[in-house]
This record gives C-alpha cells, sequence and structure tokens, in this order.
C-alpha cells in the first residue's frame, strides 16, 4: 500500500501524482494546508512534463505516504515518448 488515505484533520495535505509513462506515483508534501499544497502542484507537473512524463493525473488530499516514489522500472520512459513534444503528450490533471 503507497499510502492511508484519512479524513484526519490533524493529517498532513499531499500531493499525489501519478503517471503512465513512466508508471510512477510521487508523494510531495507534508503540507500544512490544502492551499499550500495547491500552490506548489504546478511547479510538480512542470517539472514532470520537461521530463516527458505521459497522462498526469494529479490529487490532493490528506494521507500518510509510506513510500515517496513508486516505479515500474521495466516501464522508465520508452525512447518513442522522448521524441513528443510537450503539446503532443496527453496530460490529465484532476483534483480530489
Amino acid at each position: 500500500m503507497a499510502s492511508i488515505t484519512t479524513r484526519d484533520p490533524d493529517q498532513p495535505w499531499w500531493v499525489h501524482i501519478q503517471t503512465t509513462v513512466p508508471a510512477c506515483q510521487y508523494y510531495f508534501g507534508p503540507f500544512a494546508s490544502l492551499e499550500e499544497a495547491e500552490a506548489h502542484q504546478p511547479g510538480y507537473v512542470e517539472d514532470l512534463v520537461r521530463e516527458h512524463a505521459l497522462e498526469i493525473v494529479v490529487k490532493i488530499g490528506r494521507c500518510q505516504p509510506e513510500v515517496l516514489t513508486l516505479c515500474d522500472e521495466a516501464d522508465l520512459y520508452p525512447a518513442s515518448s522522448l521524441d513528443l513534444s510537450p503539446f503532443e503528450r496527453p496530460t490529465v490533471l484532476s483534483y480530489c
């Protein structure tokens, strides 16, 4: 299990980002407030776009991650994805 999601008001806020290429989950935080997490989120997405990540899904919530980065090592950045411009790579953003 990557994280334990909770509605506990004492838990910190985390930005959870999942990508399909590479097949990874990232947790950024902890943050004291939802507003603080939202303010930092665009920078994390920009970094992943620059690294040629595909299909980026963002969720912000209260949780306690056990691991901050989980990746399927066999799927790290196939060569075909590196040839795409940022405008050709699908990016999906959603918030919880």
